[in-house]
């Protein structure tokens, strides 16, 4: 019997995408033990036990770009995005730097200078929806577009008497035809924050509201007096539930509560003003207060106060055919559907800027909108059309796409958590199971005879993952868990009263909401997790003799860190006077708190008895939160409203691995691309099976 000598050979095929793979080869037993520890760890939410792992493993193999790695990714979980740039610079330096990481550092450098970086607004069209497909028809002649936070889109169509609603690929989701009188020439539309629905029928003179239940009511009769309508056309809400709708048969702009109820009406000449009086009203927006009207004939727009009281006028007679307004840029500026282009009107200093023209030049573009994926999409009317549109620079720039959390305990199925950002930080939300591809990296043996010798030749391949699922949708989520984080300091303790109506109000909002009690924890100079399981229990523990101002960096990572893994809707809520400064930061800085909430999918809300500080605002910013008045007028059930709709680009996948495990000891890696508007992203991790 011949005598076989085995060689081992490794060849990588596919070159391209498997280079981009850290090599798992530790040579260290040490240093590998400590790995699959301190990945373990990180895969649990467990980031700081995961550095001291992952330390201890690079101090046994400190050459390794695959430990360097892992301790780069678990700072960066950890807010300490700075140190996690350092931790790669080694990788990131050499010549075969893997792109996605060179992505994804180029990602945090730009996130952390984002407002000192120009901005390409040149627009290009990436998506187009044609009313009528086929023998199908979806929508006719779509009049008004809402892009809602799960990322679909309403389209009114006036032409096909229904509101629509379409997905990210253009598939109808939901449509509404008015129950059994029937939508009578359906226009504008606009949207409460609990989801109440307004619709404005041209032809019947009416307005229908929709409630989050769908049960619908007619509002309104033809006619010219109060309450009465001749061809309502757009809809606008503002924050405290008033809704304005544009009276374009009356020349004027009616206000309604959100029940329904006529308030009063605008428009007419204001001689003691100068205001002349609206000639062809057509699209509102509402921003702190002020409404702000189209006015195709005189091709400008007007402001007033929601009293109706004339304030002033913008870009007076430098519109050609204004429709449909939207505000943009977080409400710094009105976008404006101008019939053949979109322009844009900074409110500051009252600048008109071209934003899109669209190539055929008899396009109507009568609603333009941006949506939550930083594209714009705009409706033309003429050719029964929807489109996207997107910045040039932000196409090639793609997504941040970020492998969370991986789950093998049912190995070979395994799950993973992917969220996924634009450029600026924001969640890509809206996506499919199309919209991702995922891959493993498999390493196979075959045995070869080679002039009589057994040589066993190890080919290590970038593979399509097997029976690839989307089982979750961070959109769609309806559970989210609450870390309510309370001041204690003693000029809380002099607002008890309105700390109480404030706490009482914010449980009963999230009861309301369906969101169980919250944990609650008090930033003092020894922030603490408190057994609070009522209004009386949390009042108790904010009330507690203070010394200071507290830390409120530590209670905020206290909260953080007991949401670990944080869900799709997980959320932190600071109750107090709102005066946080220099003073409440003890351990982290402010942008290190912001990056740690946002890296790790946690919104924050603040609702304040006093004046928000500028810490919060921006933690509330950095996370896509929001700053809540203790005192205002609605309470805070849109609070609860703003945690369960917050927008979410975090997915579930599922996978069957053909992976050898090694009996949990082998090092397994996989990617996940997305794809959406011409736009993608890419990341890679790895993780262990469960030892054997």
């Amino acid at each position: 019997m011949k005598s076989a000598v085995l060689a081992i050979l490794c060849v990588l095929l596919a070159a391209a995408p498997a280079a981009a793979q850290f090599s798992a080869d530790i040579a260290s037993p040490g240093a590998a033990e400590q790995l699959r520890l301190g990945v373990q760890a990180f895969h649990r939410g467990r980031y700081a036990q995961s550095i001291l792992l992952f330390e201890k493993s690079l101090a046994y193999q400190p050459d390794s770009a695959l430990i360097q790695y892992w301790l780069g990714r678990a700072y960066y979980q950890s807010g300490f995005e700075e140190t996690a740039l350092r931790a790669w610079g080694p990788i990131l330096s050499a010549p075969d730097a893997p792109p996605f990481l060179t992505a994804r550092a180029e990602f945090i450098r730009s996130s952390r200078a984002l407002d000192q970086l120009p901005r390409d607004l040149s627009y290009v069209e990436v998506e187009r929806y044609k009313g009528r497909q086929g023998n199908a028809t979806l929508f006719l002649r779509p009049s008004t577009i809402i892009s809602q936070r799960d990322g679909t889109t309403l389209v009114v169509g006036h032409g096909s008497n229904e509101v629509v609603t379409l997905d990210s690929s253009g598939l109808v989701r939901k449509r509404v035809t008015g129950g059994l009188p029937g939508l009578d020439r359906p226009f504008g539309a606009a949207e409460l924050p609990d989801g109440t629905l307004f619709v404005s029928e041209f032809e019947g003179d009416r307005i229908l509201r929709i409630a989050p239940d769908g049960s619908t009511r007619s509002i309104g009769s033809k006619g010219r007096g109060p309450g009465k309508f001749l061809g309502p056309q757009y809809l606008a809400c503002d924050d405290a539930g008033y809704v304005y709708v544009d009276d374009y048969g009356n020349n004027r702009i009616c206000k309604l509560d959100s029940d329904g109820k006529y308030i009063l009406s605008f428009g007419d000449r204001q001689d003691a003003s100068g205001f002349p009086g609206l000639e062809s009203p057509a699209g509102l927006v509402v921003k702190d207060g002020t409404v702000y009207v189209a006015d195709s004939l005189r091709k400008s727009v007007f402001e007033f106060d929601g009293n109706g009281n004339y304030l002033g006028v913008l870009a007076e007679g430098e519109l050609h055919f204004p429709e449909g307004l939207a505000l943009w840029q977080a409400g710094s500026a009105l976008l404006v559907a101008d019939t053949d282009r979109i322009v844009s009107i900074d409110l500051s200093s009252e600048t008109l800027s071209m934003v899109y023209s669209p190539p055929d030049r008899h396009a109507r573009i009568v609603d333009a909108v941006p949506d939550h994926n930083g594209n714009l999409i705009y409706c033309d009317f003429d050719a029964s059309a929807v489109a996207v549109i997107s910045e040039s620079s932000q196409i090639a720039a793609g997504y941040d796409v970020e492998i969370e959390r991986i789950m093998s305990d049912a190995f070979p199925v395994v799950d993973v958590d992917v969220s996924v950002r634009d450029r600026s930080g924001a969640p890509v939300v809206g996506l499919r199971g199309g919209n991702f591809y995922l891959t493993e990296r498999l390493s196979t043996t075959k045995q070869f005879d080679e002039a009589g010798k057994a040589v066993v030749r190890r080919e290590v391949v970038i593979a399509p993952a097997a029976e690839q699922k989307l089982i979750g949708i961070g959109q769609l989520a309806h559970d989210s868990r609450i870390a309510l984080v309370l001041e204690r300091s003693p000029a809380l303790t002099a607002r008890s009263d309105e700390l109480r109506s404030a706490l009482t109000d914010l449980y009963t909002s999230l009861a309301a909401a369906g969101l169980s009690r919250p944990l609650v924890f008090t930033a003092g100079n020894v922030p603490a997790r408190q057994a609070a399981s009522d209004v009386s229990a949390a009042m108790r523990a904010a009330l507690a003799p203070a010394e200071g101002a507290g830390h409120f960096d530590a209670g905020i990572r206290l909260a953080a860190t007991s949401l670990l893994p944080s869900g799709a809707r997980d959320a932190i809520v600071y109750v107090g006077t709102g005066d946080i400064d220099e003073t409440s930061f003890v351990g982290t800085s402010l942008s290190e708190l912001g990056a740690f909430l946002k890296n790790n999918g946690l919104h924050f809300y603040a609702v304040v008895l006093g004046i928000p500080s500028a810490p919060l605002r921006y933690l509330a910013q950095a996370s896509d939160g929001a700053i809540y008045s203790a005192s205002r007028p609605r309470g805070l059930g849109d609070l609860a409203a703003d945690i369960v709709s917050s927008p979410s680009g975090r997915y579930r996948l599922s996978f069957t691995s053909k992976a050898d495990p090694g009996f949990g000891r082998a090092y397994l890696s996989i990617g996940v691309e997305a794809y959406l508007y011409k736009k993608s992203g890419k990341d890679e991790l790895g993780y262990y099976a469960p030892l054997k």
